[in-house]
């Protein structure tokens, strides 16, 4: 089928998910009507969706992301059982004497939680809303320093974090949706210095903690106040998180295994690179297999921490039972990934590519595609508040309309990126900020609010770069 209805899944995707602010329910439909369309009637219509999900199960290169977020969700239940978040929580309080070394000592710690943004915020966040009770800070400063050292940063790691299997994920389905034959890890790593939203927001806050400067209002002692909607939890999560603050504090059990996972990984990505003929460790990292050699690496460090956990006289019933609660709590973003995969074949039976190449991409000038792309997806991310949702949602369209008009596609990659990471950071439906906001009981509106004007003056400047880039580059 190649006509106007190909787009038309991915229009209903990004509308249904911005009025129901439920990525997940616009996927669905997305998939579904998209399904109806190439195989009309109930039963056939589903069968062919199922059809798509099954496929993108099957993947090889799939199956090793799905592994990878829940071995990696797994490990770090261990890690929480293990005393090792504890243990680390208690030494950083020792190093923390005033508001600006509180805040410093903040964004030291991406140097170990920077694998993923969930995972520095319920690791960070409770050590730095204790310091809260001895340092006069506010509770907004001290969210705004670890959420500023979320989103921005993890985006601009290539290695060791979850977002990085994802992100490639994204990229190599947007790729062979426009038959494009250049390696999805290489093409996303030339994409990171065109993240100009995540680079932006990582100086602002830089400059905001270092100076003491923030740009807008929402970070005085009055915009302190006590949320009183916090998001509710079920019984057996409450008990699960009980149950962690009451561990021996053993900070080597958190140190010693993400040591383990960043040197296993950086080996194995450049072994791998110089098997394949690579002279420099540049060349190593663009030519290696970086998915499989992280997953060979958390694969190592999974079982060498298990071992490491039983000789510190750790239950192995315990560790089982939150490795297996620490991966199910990234099910949600398996399921996403899996639709997102599934819409993105689909796109291509429809003919998404060779839609948007005979019309769409006939319309706008290669200069203002990145520009485009951006405040486009910006707009959407905000009211979806899902980085990932969006970058699955646009990624092919951004990479077909970079394709058909002869824009740079790192730019244009690096455009849908700083898209979605914007709204991840920026709306009050994002992760990122209902996660922090909660922790440190911040009203979740307010919180965003405080927030807004610092992103949007990222927004600004990273509208003009993608300008020049695409004018000179």
């Amino acid at each position: 089928m190649d006509n106007w209805f190909s787009i038309v899944p991915f229009i209903i995707a990004v509308v249904i998910a911005m009025l129901t602010r439920q990525v997940l329910v616009g996927l669905v439909l997305g998939l579904l009507i998209g399904s109806f369309s190439l195989q009309p009637g109930l039963a056939s219509t589903l069968s062919k969706m199922s059809d798509y999900i099954l496929t993108a199960i099957g993947d090889r290169d799939n199956l090793r992301i799905i592994v990878f977020l829940y071995v990696f969700g797994g490990l770090v239940g261990m890690m929480h059982v293990a005393g090792g978040v504890m243990g680390f929580a208690n030494q950083v309080q020792k190093r923390i004497k005033t508001e600006k070394s509180a805040l410093l000592v903040t964004w030291a710690t991406v140097l170990v939680t920077f694998m993923d943004c969930e995972f520095r915020i319920m690791t960070t966040g409770p050590i730095m809303k204790a310091v809260k009770n001895t340092i006069n800070v506010t509770r907004s400063k001290l969210a705004y320093a670890i959420d500023v050292s979320t989103v921005p940063v993890i985006v601009l790691i290539p290695i060791a974090t979850t977002y990085v299997g994802y992100m490639v994920s994204v990229v190599a389905g947007a790729l062979n949706q426009a038959t494009i034959d250049r390696s999805a890890y290489q093409v996303f790593v030339a994409s990171i210095p065109f993240n100009f939203w995540a680079i932006a927001m990582v100086a602002i806050g830089l400059f905001a903690i270092i100076t003491g400067r923030y740009i807008g209002t929402g970070f005085k002692a009055s915009s302190d106040s006590v949320s009183r909607e916090r998001e509710k939890e079920e019984v057996h999560r409450e008990s699960i998180e009980q149950e962690l603050e009451q561990v021996k504090p053993k900070a080597m059990n958190l140190v010693l295994p993400l040591l383990l996972l960043l040197t296993a990984t950086f080996y194995l990505i450049w072994q791998d690179g110089r098997s394949k003929g690579a002279k420099s460790v540049i060349d190593a990292v663009q030519q290696a297999d970086a998915t499989q050699a992280m997953l060979i690496a958390l694969f190592l460090t999974v079982n060498l921490a298990l071992i490491l956990f039983l000789l510190r006289k750790e239950k192995l019933s315990e560790l089982m039972f939150h490795f297996v609660d620490g991966g199910n709590q990234l099910l949600m973003a398996i399921i996403l990934l899996v639709l997102v995969w599934g819409l993105a074949d689909m796109s291509e039976d429809l003919g998404f590519s060779t839609f948007i190449s005979g019309t769409i991409g006939t319309l706008l000038p290669r200069v203002i595609i990145p520009v485009t792309v951006f405040l486009f997806g910006s707009l959407i991310a905000y009211f979806m508040g899902s980085s990932w949702g969006v970058w699955g949602l646009l990624m092919p369209l951004g990479v077909s309309l970079a394709q058909a008009t002869g824009a740079s596609i790192p730019i244009t990659v690096g455009a849908v990126f700083a898209a979605g990471s914007f709204g991840d950071f920026t709306s009050p439906l994002g992760e990122t900020t209902v996660t922090t906001a909660s922790v440190f009981d911040l009203p979740v509106v307010d919180y965003a609010k405080a927030k807004l004007p610092s992103s949007l003056a990222a927004v600004g400047i990273s509208a003009i770069l993608f300008v020049l880039a695409g004018l000179f580059l």
